[in-house]
This record gives C-alpha cells, structure tokens and sequence, in this order.
C-alpha cells in the first residue's frame, strides 16, 4: 500500500492536502480522515457507498464523473491511481493512505471505516455481497449492450433470473436486515438493487411479485424510512442522477428526465457534526447562519423535519378515524369496518403506522381521545397515483365477536383478486392492544391498460365488503345509500 498521495487534478501535494484542509475534518463517528470517492456522476455502483456515508454522516469529497470522462477519468485520475493500487477502477476510495478498489471491497471497507459492520456479521455479510453482485451483474446485460428500445422485452425476460436471485436473497434474510437486527453493508446494496428492480417494473410495466419477498420488501421499506438517510433521498445523487450512465445505457430513470449528463463534478459533501451527551444546547442562528450550509444539509434538515410532521399526521388522522369506528361499532354493534386514509397517499407504511394509531389505547391523559378501535376489525385503503396501499386488521376471537368468521389470508386474496393486487406482506402478528393478525399489499396502476390505483380503491373496498358480508361478520346491503356515506371516502362517522 502507498504511503502518500497526491490526488489527480492537483498538480503538487501541498494544493491537494488544502483541498483537504477546506473541507470538513473528521466526522460523526470520530473518524480522522475525509475519504474521497470517486465514480461516475450516476447511482450506479457508488449509490451503496453514498447510502452509507449519508448514514453515519461521514464527510467526504465526491468526484463524479460526466461526460468528460474520458479526459477527466481516464486520462488524468486513473493513471494516478494506478501508480498507488494499480487495480484502480471504479468505484475507487481513497482514505489517507488507503487506496480501495472494487465495488465489494469498497463496501466492505466503508463498513469497517464507519462502525457499521460488526464482526459477528463478516461472513453473512459478504455472501450477501457477493450474491447481491451477481443479480447487480445480470442486471447489467439489459441496462447496457444491444436491448435499445427492446428493453421491455429484455427486462421481462431479465425478470426471471432476476426472480432467482431475490428468491435466494429471501430465504437467507434474518429479518428485518439481512444479518438480523443490525444493518450491514450488504444491506445498503441489496437496497439499492431491489430499488432499482421496482422502479424500473413500474416505469416499463413490468410485473415484480413483491409478494413473494416479504422479508426483502419490509427490509427496502425500514431502510427508505430511516431518518438517518432522508438527506440522503432528498440529494440530487439519489433523486435526480441517471441510475445508469446516460451516454451508453439503455435506461436511466424517468428521474434524471432527458440530461444532460454533464462534465465531472469535484465538490465537498459535508454534515453537521452530531450532538454528544453533554453538549449545551446551542443558541438558534440566524439566515447568515443558515446560508452557511451546504445543500446537502438544507436537504436533509427541510427532509427530516417534513417527515416529522408528516408522521405526526399520520398518527392524529389515524387516532381519529379510530375513534370514530369505535363510535360506529358502539351504536351500530359492528364487527368489521372498511374505510379510506387521505394522508398516507398510497405509501404502505404509513398507511401501516394509520392501522397502528386506529387500534392503539386512548392515552388518559391527553385532551381528545384517539385510537380505542382494536377490538373492530379492519380493512383501510389509500390511494395515490402509482398505486393503492391496503392494509387488513382482525383482532383476536376474545376481543371480537366475529373475528372467527374471518380469515385474514382469504380476506386479502379477495381483495387483491378483485383488483390484481399482490400481498406484500403475509398474515403476520398485529401491533395492537387486542392481539390479532395484520396483512398488507399493493395494487399498482397501469395507465396504458386504464388501471389507475384511485378507481381500484373503490373496486377494492367493495370486495372487502362483499367478502365480510359473505361470511355473516357484516350487514348484508339493503339498499341504503347511508351505507356509502359511511363507509366511503371522507366519510364523517359523526354525522351518523
């Protein structure tokens, strides 16, 4: 390994270590070194990488490379690099000293470098690389090479090892990370691919049974909202650069819209250092203050405090519907109800959180009384353009009357079988005061075949409905049009 460094694009030492020296020093973890990152101007192989950087808050520089490559990359750092680790490709990381190539090792390393992975973990955890590598390969053949304007077909085909390799990443996740309850590096990439497979089923429309990856499907979701990485999400390397390099693939996203790729980019990606036991609070500071922080920074700060708000009013919206249900089943003695969210705007885990407020216990102390319907089954529905989120709830027997007429696994496959919905998640333990089973899933839209997620919702409801009725745990219809003012969208169960 070398022992010193002079970064390419810098003609002496002394103008590289001053880069260093305007940058950041140090970070969250109480690293000493500022890694630099280099790799193209896209997701690609570094989107992992960035992922885990964002994650632990770690500073580092960020050479992206565009069009210009050829100049940029293969003319000037390459050659550079090569002198130090003469494997260099990319990704590359350099740390100090420490030059690392290829991709796994790349993630290994920042794994190390950032306390993220544990030692108990290294050999599940490096199958998980290497496995995940193999579907990222195959992935590859479509995205660049010969498709064109094939890569429907390409990726339809592409879709059956692909299914392969999700089913192997399935059945050895622990739960709720691959290793268990700590994430790994592995986890950041597995993200990423099962990211990068739905996004680009949903653009081409492209069938992913989701509801055969459960585990992979709950793992993608924890991770999409973790509040450690919604800067992450929020930046434009994740919400607006190409997925793949916009000059030879064969897809990039619709985010990234028409380009243009652009030249390399060469910038400091920095964070706020995290606050430590014992810190005194800091007085607030003003708009020059504020003007002082990278975008990055604004990013995630706007991004966190949005999602803040927006969980709080998921839980009121949620605590409140509840409580009207309880009101519906206390005058009208029902078992099982059927009903709309607003907010949760076909986002399945919040639409979840909504089912978790509706049966939580009224908190004695608080002004209004929220939650209080556990013991009332459930199933609720919320739509958004891509798609329509539904969760199902039924309690257990001792807490409801009916809840033994109804099977939650036939409830759902009803539903889904109506629309051409999938379930994401299979009957599984409910939280809820009232014990029970909670069930998920997805139906997605299809504007080219006329399927959109805001008619199916009420498809959907109504065979919720007709699925209770059939079992004898809900009224049979007799015609009156209050059923839909109840049961409907926007419905005010006060009026009833």
């Amino acid at each position: 390994m070398p022992t010193s460094f002079i970064e390419s694009g810098f003609s002496t030492r002394t103008e590289y270590d001053a880069w260093i020296a305007s940058g950041a020093q140090g970070a969250a973890t109480g690293s000493a070194t500022v890694p630099t990152l280099h790799y193209w101007k896209i997701r690609g192989l570094a989107a992992a990488l960035r992922m885990m950087l964002y994650y632990k808050q770690q500073p580092y520089k960020e050479v992206g490379y565009g069009e210009d490559g050829g100049t940029e990359w293969f003319g000037k750092d390459k050659p550079a690099l090569q002198k130090l680790n003469s494997m260099a490709n990319l990704p590359t990381i350099v740390d100090g000293d420490v030059v690392v190539t290829q991709s796994n090792s790349c993630l290994v390393f920042l794994g190390a470098k950032l306390g993220i992975d544990t030692p108990a973990n290294t050999v599940v955890n490096h199958q998980v690389l290497d496995q995940t590598m193999d579907l990222r390969n195959d992935l590859m053949k479509i995205c660049y090479g010969p498709a064109g304007k094939d890569f429907k077909p390409a990726l339809e085909k592409h879709m059956g090892s692909a299914t392969t390799h999700f089913a192997k990443l399935e059945g050895f996740c622990a739960g709720p990370y691959m290793s268990g309850g700590t994430i790994q590096s592995g986890d950041f990439h597995v993200f990423e691919m099962y990211d990068q497979h739905i996004t680009m089923c949903t653009e081409m429309g492209v069938p992913f049974d989701v509801a055969a990856l459960p585990k992979l499907t709950a793992l993608h979701a924890k991770v999409k909202a973790d509040p450690a990485l919604a800067g992450y999400f929020a930046a434009d390397v994740y919400a607006k650069w190409a997925v793949n390099n916009a000059q030879y693939a064969n897809w990039m996203g619709k985010a990234f819209g028409d380009g243009p790729f652009g030249n390399t980019v060469r910038r400091d990606v920095t964070f706020k250092k995290a606050a430590k036991a014992g810190d005194k609070p800091k007085e607030a500071k003003g708009p020059a203050q504020q003007a002082k922080q990278t975008p990055e920074e604004k990013a995630a700060k706007e991004a966190a405090k949005a999602r803040e708000k927006l969980l709080k009013a998921i839980v009121k919206e949620g605590g409140k519907k509840g409580v009207e249900i309880e009101g519906a089943s206390d005058m009208g003695g029902l078992d099982f109800f059927c009903t709309t969210m607003e907010l949760p705007e076909g986002e399945l885990e919040l639409l979840e959180m909504s089912m978790v407020a509706m049966n939580a216990e009224p908190d004695p102390e608080a002004e209004d009384r929220k939650g209080c319907s556990g013991h009332v089954g459930k199933m609720i529905f919320s739509a958004a353009v891509e798609q329509l989120a539904i969760v199902g709830y039924v309690p257990d027997g001792e807490h409801n009357k009916s809840a033994d007429k109804v099977d939650i696994g036939a409830w759902i496959d009803a539903v889904c079988k109506a629309v051409g919905g999938e379930v994401v998640k299979p009957p599984s333990p409910a939280d809820s005061p009232k014990g029970g089973k909670v069930v998920t899933a997805l139906v997605k839209s299809d504007p080219s075949a006329g399927k959109f997620a805001i008619k199916d919702k009420d498809t959907a409801m109504a065979a919720a409905f007709a699925f209770l009725r059939s079992k004898g745990a809900f009224p049979e219809d007799d015609g009156d049009d209050s059923d839909d003012m109840i049961f409907g969208d926007d419905d005010n169960l006060d009026d009833y």
